[in-house]
């Protein structure tokens, strides 16, 4: 897939989003997941500020792409260096983003590291995405160096918490390295699949 940025948007209110009618793609994770990097990987493009410090994405960025659909690059959460009002503002945005959007909003990918246990925040994001009916992938990031049984041991973790919890069916899962360009193919063609539904709904 050949990918142009066409246009790219930040704002700090859902309100002040581009009123655009092509599919978006959200993603969201715990901050310094390797959010933004991996969007570069996608894209091919550094657009997504990245950084050793995490916390730098703070606003709601639309990245359109092809003129045809978007990538939303959500604010980081539990950056525990950022005052609590700021968290909390963070959290009311990203949630208001998610259940105000709309049709346009066609999935979210849910980037967790796999280098660490399962957190209780990416597992409350989790179950709040499944109890508002909201379509999500679960990315695994920073994959390389670590071997195939102990990746699918480490996934196998989450497996069996949202089947203890009842959340339904287990989501899609993809396994990302940006730095080895691993499951770049696997984002590109689920969007690629959602693309075509929402045409078809459209």
């Amino acid at each position: 897939m050949k990918i142009n940025v066409t246009e790219f948007y930040s704002n700090q209110k859902v309100e002040d989003c581009p009123k655009t009618k092509c599919p978006e793609y959200a993603f969201i994770g715990r901050s310094n997941v390797g959010k933004s990097s991996l969007i570069n990987t996608i894209l091919q493009h550094n657009i997504a500020r990245t950084s050793s410090k995490p916390g730098k994405t703070q606003l709601i960025n639309h990245i359109i792409i092809n003129q045809e659909w978007a990538v939303v690059d959500l604010p980081g959460y539990g950056y525990a260096k950022a005052s609590k009002t700021t968290r909390q503002q963070m959290l009311e945005m990203t949630k208001k983003y998610f259940t105000k959007r709309g049709i346009t909003l066609c999935g979210v990918f849910m980037l967790i590291d796999i280098r660490v246990p399962p957190q209780k925040l990416d597992l409350d994001w989790m179950e709040w995405l499944v109890k508002n009916n909201i379509y999500f992938i679960r990315v695994f990031t920073k994959c390389d160096g670590i071997n195939r049984s102990k990746t699918q041991s480490y996934i196998k973790k989450y497996d069996q918490i949202m089947k203890t919890n009842n959340w339904g069916k287990i989501p899609e899962t993809i396994i990302t390295s940006s730095s080895k360009k691993l499951g770049r193919k696997e984002i590109l063609d689920t969007i690629l699949k959602l693309n075509k539904l929402f045409q078809n709904i459209g």
